[in-house]
């Protein structure tokens, strides 16, 4: 159709009245057919031109983000159309470093409930000489998506729950058999009205104490990884609360024998994070890299920016794991150990999805292990940094 027309504006000289009529009838029949396909759909659309300027906008736009009340914003300054600073801020953002296809995520309050709002901002070259780039700004609904993933996060961890539950009482099996051993051999001496030594009392004691701590361990543990987590994220330097975690492990590593390196750069984005977890993530993750270096290694931290995320690395130089075992690191009661609950890499991991990052293990047998921490940089700073990026080049220039 385009190149029809083209084809036909070449030769208007040479058309008579009706096929002109003819043509221009084609050619709003199709932009009707467009705005038409626009206001049916969910998404809200705005079309601007380079000067965001708006050239469209569908009805939807208004249901999705604050906008000013007016019955047609085509011809205005997309300034003065939106009425929500953030989204209006991230937009320009995406225009002056020409980021495309890229989404953002707002919140918005909506009656008594709160709508999360998905902002695209699309760019692309306009074969009108009139226009010469155009952005399309794509709003989409994605509450019930996330909705949706949260009740798919609650069903996973209902599904861990009764692992674990499984778990736990296979785990008690073994101190409750001990206890009831050396309970009942004190009944047997009781009941012969034996004389127990106190060297026999105290051994049989012991037993008990140490079951018992056993069985104390084991069901904290499990409390831990069951009960939903009071996650209370701050933003905060998460440089600060690794370096307080490394002073305060160092004696220990000194102990085993366990050198310390880290690999830490100069400054790294503010993160939201639950300082009391992160801390107790580490230090597990710390205390497993020592148990894999029984006679003693190298301990790494390193820590990344890297684009939206910053990336905490645990590198230790120890036995490793093969291919099987590191699929099944975090599951449930799960170890290669002899003692320990095998929880503690469980609780790692979901340390990590409270804060909507991630873990990943690679591992090689004779090697050593790293284990990656994925902590998604908060919307709020990557703004802050891609301001402090555009000034800077504009310094420079």
């Amino acid at each position: 159709m385009k190149n029809f027309v083209q084809r036909a504006i070449q030769k208007i000289d040479q058309l008579d009245t009706k096929q002109i009529v003819d043509i221009m009838r084609s050619q709003a029949s199709d932009v009707e057919m467009l705005e038409n396909v626009l206001e049916s759909i969910h998404d809200g659309v705005i079309l601007t031109d380079e000067k965001l300027t708006v050239l469209y906008s569908n009805s939807n736009c208004r249901n999705l983000v604050p906008m000013a009340r007016f019955r047609s914003y085509e011809g205005m300054a997309l300034s003065k159309v939106l009425e929500d600073d953030q989204v209006l801020k991230y937009i320009n953002l995406c225009v002056q470093q020409k980021k495309s296809d890229e989404d953002n995520e707002f919140t918005f309050q909506k009656g008594d409930s709160l709508q999360t709002i998905a902002v695209t901002v699309f760019s692309y070259k306009s074969s009108s000489e009139r226009i010469r780039s155009s952005y399309v700004v794509m709003l989409s609904d994605v509450t019930e998506h996330n909705a949706n993933e949260a009740r798919l996060r609650r069903s996973e961890n209902l599904a861990s729950m009764t692992t674990m539950a499984a778990g736990v009482a296979h785990e008690i099996k073994n101190p409750l058999a001990a206890m009831a051993i050396h309970l009942q051999l004190l009944r047997k001496a009781f009941g012969r009205k034996e004389t127990l030594t106190i060297d026999d009392a105290q051994r049989y004691l012991d037993v008990l104490d140490e079951e018992i701590s056993r069985l104390n361990s084991i069901v904290v543990d499990f409390l831990f990884a069951v009960r939903p987590m009071d996650t209370r994220l701050r933003l905060g330097q998460i440089k600060r609360t690794l370096e307080e975690v490394v002073k305060f492990v160092m004696p220990e590593l000194s102990e085993h024998h366990v050198h310390l390196k880290l690999d830490l750069p100069t400054s790294l984005p503010k993160l939201e994070f639950d300082e009391h977890l992160i801390k107790q993530a580490l230090l597990n993750l710390i205390k497993n890299a020592m148990n894999a270096m029984e006679s003693g290694g190298m301990l790494i931290l390193q820590a990344r920016h890297d684009q939206n995320q910053v990336l905490l690395k645990v590198i230790d130089t120890g036995i490793g794991m093969d291919e099987q075992t590191q699929l099944k690191i975090f599951e449930p009661y799960f170890t290669t150990k002899a003692t320990g609950t095998g929880l503690g890499l469980t609780v790692v991991y979901k340390i990590m999805k409270e804060h909507k990052g991630d873990i990943t293990v690679q591992s090689k047998l004779g090697e050593g292990t790293t284990f990656t921490l994925y902590f998604p940089v908060p919307r709020s700073e990557r703004l802050a940094l891609d301001s402090q990026a555009m000034a800077e080049a504009d310094y420079e220039a």
